[in-house]
C-alpha cells in the first residue's frame, strides 16, 4: 500500500510542528507530504528500526541538497566509507578528548563571555551568549581558530537554510554557496599552516589520519552546519525551558535532577535536529507501506520524540523523565559523532555556568521558536541581578 497523502502548510510546520505531528500520529504516522516531496516517518519505533536499515533507507544521496551544496561528507555515506571517515574523526571528538582537552577550552570561553555579560544585567541569550559560545567552541573543535565566531554562525545558518531549502528558494541557495566558498577560503588558510602535535582540532586530526583534502573540506562544512546552530539553540532553549518551568528548575537546583538530565529532556521535548532525510535504495515494505526506489523519506526525530506511544505526557517538559528511548542524536550507524561535545558544552558548562553567574536570572519577554528540520528559539531575553560590586562600578 502506498502511504496516504497528508497536506500541510509549510509556514504552519515551521511555526509549530507539534499539532501537525499529533495529527500524523493519530491519522497517518507514515504519510506522503507533497509540499515536501517526501514520505514522513513519525513513530519512534519505525525510525529506530528503519534508521539502522541503510540497505533500504540510505544516507547516501548523490542528488540530495546536502551533497550538492556542501559535498559528500560522512553523513551522506553508508557502510565502510562512512565508518572509515568516522574512525578518522574520532580522536577529535572522543569522550577522552572532550574531557581532557575541550572541557578546559569550553570553560574558558564561557567564563570570558559571562565576564562581559554579568555587569550588564540583561541580554538576549541567543545572540549574546549561546551564539558566541557555540561559535568559539566550534572554532576550536574544527581548528579554524582565526575565524570570527560571527562568521561561524553566519556560515552555519546559511548552510542549514540551504540544506533544508526544499521549496527551492534561489536566494537561500545562493547564500549557502557564499557560505561554503568562505569556508573553503578559511580551510585553505588553515591547511597552509603546520599542525601542532597537541592540536586536537578536526583539520589537524583528519590530516594526520590521511584524509584527502576534499573530504576534509566536506566534513568541516558538515561540522559547521550542525555544530553551531544546534548547541546554540540548545543552550538558549534549555535555559528558557528551565526559566519557563520553575518547578523543573527547582528539581535541578535541589539536586533531584542534573543539568545533563535536563539537557536530554530538552533534546527530546524540542529536538534541535528535527529531521534527517533518507533515500530509498531499493523497493521495500515497512509497516504495511511500500517505499519506491529513489523516493525520499524524512525520519522525523521531532515527531518521534513526542510519540505518545513511546513517552507518557510527551508534550510536557519533565527533567526526571527516562529518556533512554529518545532519538535526539539518532539511533543507528549515523548516531551524532559530536554528541559527547554537545553534552559537555551545553549540559556541563554553558547552562550551569549561566545559572551560577547570572544571579536571579529571569525571563524579560516572550520567546518564539522557529523551524522543524532544525528548531530553536529566535531570541531569549533575560534579566538578572548584577553583583553589588558590579552595580557600584
Amino acid at each position: 500500500m502506498q502511504p496516504p497523502v497528508f497536506d500541510l502548510d509549510p509556514a504552519e510546520l515551521s511555526a509549530d510542528p507539534y499539532p501537525l505531528y499529533a495529527r500524523m500520529h493519530a491519522q497517518s504516522p507514515i504519510c506522503r507530504v507533497p509540499h515536501l516531496g517526501a514520505t514522513l516517518l513519525t513513530r519512534r519505533d519505525d525510525i529506530y528500526v528503519c534508521e539502522k536499515n541503510v540497505a533500504v533507507f540510505a544516507s547516501s544521496q548523490p542528488q540530495g541538497l546536502m551533497t550538492r551544496l556542501m559535498g559528500e561528507n560522512m553523513m551522506r555515506k553508508d557502510g565502510e566509507p562512512h565508518l572509515a571517515e568516522r574512525r578518522q574523526l574520532f580522536p577529535a571528538v572522543s569522550p577522552r578528548t572532550v574531557e581532557t582537552h575541550w572541557r578546559r577550552a569550553f570553560s574558558r570561553f564561557a567564563s570570558q563571555i559571562l565576564d562581559d555579560l554579568e555587569p550588564k544585567g540583561s541580554c538576549d541569550l541567543v545572540a549574546d551568549y549561546a551564539m558566541r559560545l557555540s561559535g568559539e567552541a566550534l572554532k576550536a573543535v574544527t581548528g579554524l581558530v582565526k575565524t570570527g565566531w560571527r562568521d561561524i554562525d553566519a556560515w552555519s545558518q546559511a548552510m542549514i537554510d540551504g540544506i533544508s531549502n526544499y521549496l527551492g528558494d534561489p536566494q537561500v541557495e545562493a547564500r549557502c554557496h557564499w557560505a561554503t566558498g568562505e569556508i573553503d577560503k578559511a580551510i585553505s588558510d588553515r591547511l597552509a599552516e603546520r599542525d601542532a602535535d597537541d592540536d586536537f582540532g578536526m583539520i589537524a586530526v583528519l590530516r594526520r589520519a590521511g584524509m584527502p583534502q576534499a573530504n576534509i573540506r566536506h566534513n568541516v562544512k558538515l561540522a559547521i552546519s550542525g555544530g553551531q546552530n544546534e548547541p546554540r539553540d540548545a543552550i538558549a532553549g534549555l535555559i528558557h525551558a528551565l526559566l519557563a518551568h520553575p518547578d523543573q528548575y527547582a528539581l535541578v537546583a535541589g539536586g533531584k535532577a542534573s543539568f545533563r538530565e535536563a539537557f536530554e529532556e530538552y533534546g527530546r521535548w524540542i529536538s534541535p535536529i528535527g529531521m534527517s532525510p533518507r533515500r530509498i535504495a531499493r523497493k521495500a515494505d515497512h509497516a504495511g507501506m511500500t517505499f519506491e526506489v529513489e523516493s525520499r523519506v524524512f525520519l522525523m526525530f521531532g515527531a518521534a520524540n513526542r510519540d505518545p506511544a513511546a513517552f507518557e505526557r510527551a508534550e510536557k517538559f519533565e527533567v526526571t523523565r527516562d529518556n533512554s528511548r529518545s532519538v535526539t542524536f539518532g539511533s543507528g550507524p549515523h548516531f551524532c559523532a559530536g554528541a559527547h561535545v554537545a553534552r559537555m558544552l551545553v549540559a556541563e558548562i554553558a547552562v550551569p555556568e549561566a545559572f551560577r553567574r547570572l544571579r536571579q536570572m529571569r525571563l524579560a519577554g516572550p520567546v518564539v521558536y522557529r523551524g522543524w528540520a532544525f528548531r530553536g528559539p529566535v531570541a531569549v531575553p533575560v534579566r538578572w541581578d548584577p553583583s553589588r560590586r558590579e552595580r557600584l562600578t
